[in-house]
Parts: C-alpha cells; structure tokens; sequence
C-alpha cells in the first residue's frame, strides 16, 4: 500500500509539473505576441526550443524583420538601400517594390523620393510578370503605346526586357483595372538598366500627379505594383 501510495504521489507530481510547464509556455506566448517585436518572439524561442509555437515564432521574426528593413530602406530612399534590402529579403512582398524604385532613379535624373509614392511592391524584369497572358481584352481609353510624349505624371507598372512584354502587361493590368484606369494611356519608354541592358518601362500615363498618385493608391489596394513618375520629354 504505501509503495502504492509513493507511486501514486510521483505520478501527481509529474503531472502537476507538465501542467506547469504548458502554463508556463502558454504565457509566455501570450506575452511575445502581446509584444509582437522580434525580441519578444526570439527570447520565446530560447526560453522553449521544443515548443510546437518555435515555428510560429520564427515565422513572424522573419515578417517583423522584413518590415522594419523596408521601413529603413524607405527611409533612406535610395538605391544602395533597396538593393541592400533586396539582399538581404529577395523573396519579400516589397522585393518587386523596391526592383522598381531602383529603376527609377534613372529615370530623367529623378530621385525616388521625387516622385514615388508609399511603398508597396512592385516588378522589373519579373518573369511571372513578364509572361503573365492577356486576361481580357483592351478596356477603353487604354491602347498601348510604343513611347509618350510631352511631359506629366505617370504610374510606372513595371520594366521589362522587351517591348512585347511590356505590351503584353499593359494588356493585362488594363484589363484587370479598367475602372481604375480609365482615361490612362500607356506609355513605354525604352531606356537602360544599371547594368547597361536595354528596358522597357511600363506606365500609365495621367493628366497630373494628384491623378497619378491616386490611381496607384487605387491599385496598391489590389496588390498590384506601381509607383509615381514624372514623364519626360522625349
């Protein structure tokens, strides 16, 4: 009986202590999330490696990370901070953003801050974007074409490695976006890329910047990349 007794306590004492343990885990959980900072997360992984949250833990410290480089890379608004940060997150949701930004800093001399707008991402030379097939035809008041003339705003979409790409892109967006786009005209410029290869840069032309700064605010909310320009001469 008494050996009985002692087995029946132990048991009781290990399983007050695993109920510990799980209280003790919940809380801290708890508590990182309540904080949602990438230490908050990090000393949550350390503090209980074999917990089945670490994975959670760890995904979020990847998405606070990413967030607060891009805010930095935003901050500073040039094109060594975007490709720093494009380094560092080449998969990101700001990637194809901060691709485009890049180009834009050769576009007539214009610093990114000049003319670009909040950041959202973005596509230059993207494959997927590059091949994506017409899904509609061409809404009205949108006909590409092969290059713009006079001077303005504009929502560049993209820069791609030919003229038919871009064509084919236009065709898409403008598709997708008729409402949003209307009485916007496409307009591609070709030019060069930092390293020397030819592109073709994709945008919607507008009759002014408060114009073309709302319809990318517009297109933002559909995930779809774009970023404020001015037209130049040509």
């Amino acid at each position: 009986m008494r050996l009985a007794s002692v087995g029946v306590i132990l048991l009781g004492l290990a399983l007050l202590a695993v109920m510990s343990g799980c209280s003790h885990e919940s809380r801290d959980w708890h508590a990182a999330q309540a904080a949602d900072t990438i230490e908050a997360y990090e000393e949550f992984v350390k503090e209980h490696p074999a917990s089945t949250r670490t994975s959670d833990a760890h995904a979020r410290v990847t998405e606070l990370t990413e967030e607060r480089d891009w805010q930095r890379a935003t901050a500073a608004d040039t094109a060594d901070a975007y490709r720093q940060f494009l380094s560092a997150h080449p998969q990101a949701k700001s990637a194809q953003e901060a691709r485009i930004r890049i180009e834009n800093f050769g576009l007539s001399g214009a610093a990114a801050g000049t003319a670009s707008g909040p950041a959202a991402p973005s596509a230059v030379g993207s494959p997927a974007a590059a091949t994506a097939p017409a899904a509609a035809p061409h809404p009205p008041a949108a006909e590409p074409a092969a290059s713009g003339t006079g001077t303005g705003y504009g929502v560049q979409l993209g820069a791609y490695s030919t003229q038919a790409q871009a064509q084919s892109q236009w065709k898409r967006v403008a598709a997708l976006y008729k409402k949003e786009l209307r009485g916007a005209v496409s307009d591609i410029e070709r030019g060069k890329s930092s390293s020397g290869r030819h592109v073709y840069r994709l945008k919607a032309k507008v009759e002014s910047e408060a114009r073309a700064r709302a319809l990318c605010a517009q297109l933002k909310k559909h995930a779809q990349p774009c970023v404020v320009v001015p037209l130049a001469m040509r």
